[in-house]
This record gives C-alpha cells, structure tokens and sequence, in this order.
C-alpha cells in the first residue's frame, strides 16, 4: 500500500468514528424523547419506579437531587416507599445506558436526567 492510500484509509475510519459518535448521542436523544411523548396513560407509572419516571416527566429531575429528595417527591405525588428501596429504582435508572446520570458531590450521591 502506498502512503496515499494509507492516510484515505485512516480519513476514512475518522469520518467513520465522528458518525458513530453523533448516532450514538442521537440514539439517547430518541429514546429521552420517545420517553417523554409517550401519553401518561401509556406508561406504567406503578412501583418506585414508576414514581420516578413519573418524576422525570414532571421535570422534577432536571436538576440535581438527592435520594431523599426524590423520596420526598415521591411522597408528595402519594408514592410510600421506604428510602432504599427508592435509592435502588434510582441506581437501576442510573446505569450506563439509563434515564438518569449519578454523580457524588460532597461524599452524597445525586441524580438528574441524562441529557
């Protein structure tokens, strides 16, 4: 191979991985919005779970919160719960590809939606 063909092949595999970078973020965008188009009547807003989607799509979560801010909420919207129960529907929301992002500010971990 000459050195032209080497450097159109390597323009090649980066155009490949700036389109899979853009799909990819387009893919959490389309399942976010899907989410939230959805009729309340569709989605199954039963359980801990439920309540927070329910939260999410309230837009109680587009700001930080913290699990006892969420079971508070909850509370609020008649959702009784104990608090670790609630703490793991956020952490199994909260995984790689879920609805919320987790992060650890002062020793505490708090939840939002992904954007």
């Amino acid at each position: 191979m000459t050195e032209e063909q080497i450097k159109k092949i390597i323009k090649r595999l980066e155009d490949h991985e700036k389109r899979i970078l853009v799909l990819e973020s387009m893919s959490e965008n389309i399942k976010l919005k899907k989410y939230n188009q959805k009729d309340s009547k569709q989605v199954n807003h039963s359980g801990p779970k439920g309540g927070i989607l329910f939260l999410i799509r309230k837009g109680i979560l587009k700001n930080k919160k913290t699990a006892d801010d969420v079971w508070a909420e909850l509370e609020k919207e008649g959702y009784i719960y104990k608090r670790d129960v609630v703490q793991t529907a956020l952490n199994r929301l909260s995984k790689q590809k879920g609805l919320l992002v987790k992060i650890e500010e002062k020793g505490k971990k708090v939840y939002a939606q992904r954007k």
